[in-house]
This record gives structure tokens, C-alpha cells and sequence, in this order.
């Protein structure tokens, strides 16, 4: 009888270990954070108040897998200077444990006139630019959502990871080396006239 309980205790708790996922805040604010604000279509920090921009999560275990959540993990809440999300409820990540340091990607589009989707916003030209891929750093490991075991609870993280400047609706400057080769194209071909 002893081991069948045993055994018992052992699947239930491999079970609920297996049904974990951690969760995040959708936030790019709070205690240790270093991103900076994130710009809208005009250029300027996006203000307090403002719904007009939806940021969406998307995340993977690897850079390559970075994918969205379905449904959708987005927010519109904006509290000014380019700051998202203070104030809203964490977010359970499904398929990412609690402590693990999973790759996340934004991306941000403009959903005035029913744009509720990115694929939405693409097709209405109202897309921003996705951000760089980033993981999520020490400091920032998922927390358990509900976990009744953590003592005290731990509240979750923000973006910890997150690169500083995410400017979606402002084209990226070109690099150097992308400068160098648009130069020598030019040169090639005044030289072949």
C-alpha cells in the first residue's frame, strides 16, 4: 500500500511539474531593467494614455523558434515616455518552465481603424519593424504563475534582456558595411558610363 501511494505521489507531482509554465510581465519597466522607450510612427517617446499602439510577445526556445503565442500575448497600455505594460497582470508563457531564460522578440503595429492582428497591421501598412531577438538574462528567469510552493512568492520579471531603443515605425540607419557596399555600387557604375 506504502508504494502505491508512493508511486502515486510520484506521477502527480511529475504530472504538475510537466503542466508548469512560467510567466512574464509585458512590461519594459521596472527594478534592473535598462531598455529605453519605445518611439511611435511620429518619432517621439510614445505618451501616457495612448492606445493606438499594440506591442505583441513573441518567444522560443532558440533565436531561430522565436514564434507568437496563440492567442496573441499583447498590450496596449501605455504609461508615457515609451514605457508599456506597468500595471498590467503577469503572463503565463505555455511551453516555457519557470526559470528558464527563453529568446523573446516584439513586435508593434498601429491598430487605429480595427487593426487588432500584425498580420492585420501588414496588410493595412500600419506594421512596425520587429525587434532584434533577445533572451531573457539572469536576474529576469521566468517565475511559476500561481505557484503555491514559492515562498515568498516572487513576483515576474520584466523584459530583462530587452535591447535598449526599439523603435518599430522609424527605418533602422543603415551600417557601415551596408554603406560601404551601396558606395562601391555607385562608384562601379559611374565608372561604366
Amino acid at each position: 500500500m506504502k508504494k502505491l501511494i508512493a508511486t502515486a505521489a510520484s506521477v502527480l507531482l511529475v504530472n504538475l511539474s510537466a503542466l508548469a509554465q512560467g510567466s512574464i510581465l509585458l512590461q519594459n519597466f521596472g527594478p534592473g531593467f535598462t531598455g529605453a522607450g519605445v518611439r511611435g510612427p511620429d518619432g517621439s517617446l510614445i505618451p501616457a494614455g495612448s492606445s493606438q499602439v499594440t506591442i505583441e510577445l513573441l518567444a522560443g526556445s532558440t533565436a531561430s523558434s522565436v514564434a507568437p503565442f496563440v492567442p496573441a500575448i499583447t498590450t496596449t497600455t501605455w504609461v508615457g515616455n515609451g514605457l508599456f505594460g506597468v500595471g498590467d497582470p503577469e503572463k503565463a508563457l505555455p511551453g516555457f518552465a519557470p526559470g528558464t531564460f527563453p529568446f523573446f522578440q516584439l513586435r508593434a503595429w498601429n491598430n487605429t481603424g480595427g487593426v487588432n492582428t500584425y498580420a492585420g497591421a501588414l496588410a493595412a501598412s500600419q506594421a512596425g519593424f520587429p525587434s532584434a531577438v533577445f533572451q531573457l538574462i539572469p536576474g529576469g528567469g521566468l517565475n511559476g504563475l500561481g505557484n503555491p510552493f514559492a515562498s515568498p512568492p516572487v513576483p515576474a520579471p520584466p523584459l530583462f534582456g530587452m535591447p535598449a531603443g526599439y523603435y518599430p515605425f522609424l527605418l533602422p540607419e543603415p551600417s557601415i558595411v551596408m554603406l560601404g557596399v551601396l558606395s562601391g555600387a555607385a562608384l562601379l557604375l559611374r565608372r561604366r558610363q
